[in-house]
């Protein structure tokens, strides 16, 4: 009970209007092309590229250091690419790859488009045969990865055994095809059945976030590769709790953060020096299991996020660091102290001002920090704010 009310005050103290609340984070919307809405965001060096719907069809936008706006030439291919909405962008500054998708046939299935080329010349979808992506088989796809040693689409395709396995797609010229999962740690069994919910380039290979049923426990978990597909392991995430979901990664070199939940409230983990840990001390933000968070940012080497609490959104951010452990990190699953604390410190809590409803994306690019609000999937906006206003 005394970690749950120490929690609480930490809110209250950082967000709730006391005399030493710090101050509120502005953030401005950025205006986009009338009939624009966005949705994905993905940086390409000191651009931002705005994956977003108008017109029915998929639009790709681009937003230079200048504040200029320019639309990046899309090409569909196919009906349902030329309908597609996006559902994943990535970039290494010269070349993108996505995802779109778009419902249709009898059974109202996703039809999965993918798309490459870059933020120069445009993108262009590559037609693929229906069993690629479709079939009976048939899972979803979560993210588009990029690694130094090639392209690849993470999802989920029907496994041998039970339920879906993690599947990843490699590219072939412009045909991707889909790798088998079998005897690698992508399996699912009936001792454990694995869910991806994102995924992300990690140094030479891939990191994939989501939760396993594992003992009649829903646990959260990584699955990692070394290379590109290959060397795959999966590591349960240390959980201070019965229940929990890795939603969104964000990674730089062979550090990253994780958010997600455990037992319906907020949490982060980290990844440094090889090892995960759940930080402690995030305050207890309600999140459900069907809610979409936004992947942690590093703001002045601590991992920060901002998510809408109760209607509110809030910047999150961990403390510094005071004893050598990763920012307010628990060291495994356990409190970091005695009382549940952060190591370090409390956690800051800042009200943001402008947007509103769920923060599905953030990303900083050049100076500045950019989210994506969307209270619903047929509305988004893009927000911007300077890094220095968050310091």
């Amino acid at each position: 009970m005394a970690f749950v009310v120490a929690l609480a005050a930490a809110g209250c103290d950082s967000g709730g209007g006391s005399s030493d609340a710090p101050p509120a984070v502005p953030f401005t919307a950025v205006e986009l092309p009338a009939g624009s809405v966005p949705a994905v965001l993905a940086p390409a060096g000191e651009a931002l590229l705005i994956g977003a719907r108008r017109d029915g069809g998929p639009e790709l936008l681009r937003r230079g250091p200048d504040g200029a706006i320019a639309a990046v030439p899309v090409h569909g291919l196919t009906p349902y690419g030329r309908e597609a909405a996006w559902h994943s962008i990535t970039t290494d500054g010269g070349r993108v790859v996505a995802i779109g998708g778009e419902r249709g046939g009898a059974h109202g299935n996703v039809r999965w488009s993918a798309w490459t080329g870059s933020a120069e010349a445009g993108i262009t979808e590559q037609p693929q045969a229906f069993s690629t992506f479709g079939g009976w088989g048939a899972g979803d796809l979560v993210d588009a990865v990029l690694t130094p040693v090639g392209p690849a689409l993470v999802g989920t395709w029907q496994s041998a055994q039970v339920g879906f396995d993690v599947a990843v797609w490699t590219a072939d010229g412009d045909t991707w095809v889909r790798q088998s999962s079998a005897g690698t740690a992508l399996v699912s069994s009936r001792g454990s059945l694995g869910f991806p919910m994102a995924a992300t380039g990690m140094e030479n290979g891939i990191l994939v976030v989501g939760w396993q049923l594992a003992g009649g426990r829903q646990q959260a978990v990584v699955w990692r590769s070394d290379s590109g597909n290959t060397g795959w392991t999966a590591t349960p995430l240390p959980q201070n709790g019965k229940a929990g979901s890795a939603i969104a990664v964000g990674c730089r070199g062979p550090v990253c953060d994780v958010t997600g939940w455990v037992d319906g409230t907020l949490a982060v983990w980290r990844l440094a020096d090889g090892e995960w840990t759940q930080l402690a001390g995030v305050p207890p933000i309600a999140v459900g299991d069907r809610d979409r968070l936004a992947a942690p940012v590093e703001l002045d080497g601590r991992p920060a996020v901002v998510v809408s609490d109760g209607g509110r959104v809030k910047l999150v951010q961990a403390p510094g660091r005071t004893d050598g452990q990763a920012d307010g990190s628990a060291g495994g699953s356990a409190g970091g102290h005695a009382d549940g604390s952060a190591v370090g410190g409390r956690w800051t809590v800042r009200d943001v001002t402008g947007p509103t409803g769920a923060i599905t994306a953030m990303t900083v690019v050049g100076d500045a920090v950019y989210l994506l609000a969307a209270p619903d999937e047929n509305t988004g906006t893009v927000w911007r704010a300077d890094l220095a206003s968050l310091r």
